[in-house]
């Protein structure tokens, strides 16, 4: 038989076999040595507290060897400061303060600082139980000493594994690149930006587009789309534009027609295309033309731009009726519209679409041919007209006449 052994005691097969009966554990949260009364002891079941103990205090570790699955390995670190003893006996003892195992020990003397030597020493317990799933081991990580193969070993694991914590605005920690699009989105806060990211992001923010996406047929755009130009060919076709809940706020769709044939873009589902006065569902793209949507809300886009963007403009504010005006830079504004009579020849007035917001300047009348009779063309009479009505001076009835009038 071995000189040096650990058993189990006569309580804690009692508590062992308890514990494996009702699906409990027994819980070891200290360990002891003793000098074994000045002579190497051999081990007693029986026994309830060592022959002699000298220290006890709250383990350190605790595994299960990985070659014998059923030993349970207890270790407890005995710092610099602590010793003058030689080490004989060892024992375990559970949250009751009852002995659970006992051992002896090769006999070690434990220096102290006082004697001129000292060391750290490692004491390790190996206990042999059928079942390991029956005994938890408690260690108490704010007053036990680790070893420094322990503290290798934890280091070592923690470092290769992945599960390191994230970095804060406060905190140090293992962060995560970003790429590009959320970059240049710039919602994330638990992304770190990464050189060509940046490059993204500040060209955007200057005016520079994200690159260019060149469409060719009927699309669906999506937010990965947004910041580019969008350069479309060979159409007639629809560009369906991203759900704006996707897109940051401030994300930008810029469309280009360098084709021959008009493009449409369309809204998605039920978003708003907010244009000028208007709301909008869909916009046409002329050859040539440009169109510079925003994201203005979580279900709107606001036109912001491009030469599509100037029939929505104060500047070239007008309306393609039968009775309508255009307005031009500058505030120079053209109306035209139709008239009917059934008077008398002489002074005729008619209601321009829109009164001219400082002068009238000049105005044309001409019959529209409306019956069978040609009457004599009428004149503008710019002492009658007023800045919202066209007077004009007729020698014969005309039953329906048209007007030109330009002012500002």
């Amino acid at each position: 038989m071995a000189q040096f052994y650990t058993l189990l005691t006569d309580v804690g097969q009692a508590k062992l076999a308890n514990a494996v009966a009702l699906g409990q554990t027994i819980e070891i949260t200290e360990l002891a040595v003793g000098d074994g009364g000045g002579s190497l002891p051999t081990p007693d079941s029986g026994a309830e507290s060592l022959i002699n103990e000298v220290r006890r205090a709250p383990i350190n570790t605790s595994t299960t060897d990985p070659d014998n699955p059923s030993w349970i390995v207890v270790e407890q670190v005995l710092p610099p400061d602590v010793g003058g003893w030689t080490i004989r006996e060892i024992g375990i003892f559970d949250v009751d303060g009852d002995l659970i195992g006992v051992g002896n020990y090769p006999e070690t003397y434990k220096p102290v600082l006082a004697e001129g030597s000292s060391r750290t020493q490692t004491v390790r317990f190996v206990l042999e139980v059928s079942d390991t799933a029956a005994v938890t081991l408690k260690v108490d990580p704010s007053v036990v000493l680790a070893t420094r193969e322990y503290v290798d070993d934890q280091r070592a694991e923690h470092e290769a594994s992945r599960n390191h914590p994230a970095a804060t605005t406060s905190e140090q920690g293992m962060v995560q690149l970003a790429t590009s699009q959320q970059a240049r989105e710039g919602t994330r806060t638990d992304r770190a930006v990464h050189p060509a990211g940046l490059v993204s992001t500040i060209n955007t923010l200057l005016g520079n587009t994200a690159g260019i996406l060149e469409i060719t047929e009927t699309t669906q755009l999506d937010a990965a789309d947004a910041g580019k130009a969008i350069l479309a060919t060979d159409g007639p076709f629809t560009i369906t534009l991203p759900p704006v809940i996707n897109m940051r706020d401030g994300g930008i769709c810029m469309f280009i027609n360098g084709g021959n044939e008009e493009i449409t873009v369309e809204r998605s589902g039920s978003d708003e295309i907010a244009a000028g006065g208007s709301t909008e569902t869909s916009l046409t793209v002329g050859q040539g033309d440009a169109l510079v949507l925003v994201r203005a809300s979580s279900s709107k886009w606001h036109v912001a731009g491009g030469s599509t963007a100037l029939e929505f403009s104060s500047l070239f504010w007008g309306n393609k009726a039968n009775n309508g005006y255009q307005v031009l830079p500058g505030g120079l504004i053209i109306q035209w519209g139709q008239a009917s009579s059934s008077g008398s020849a002489g002074l005729i007035t008619a209601a321009m679409p829109i009164a001219f917001p400082n002068a009238f300047l000049f105005g044309i009348a001409s019959d529209s041919g409306g019956n069978t009779t040609r009457s004599v063309a009428g004149s503008w009479d710019w002492l009658q007209s007023t800045l919202s009505e066209f007077a004009a001076y007729w020698e014969t009835n005309p039953s329906d006449w048209s007007f030109l009038a330009i002012g500002y």
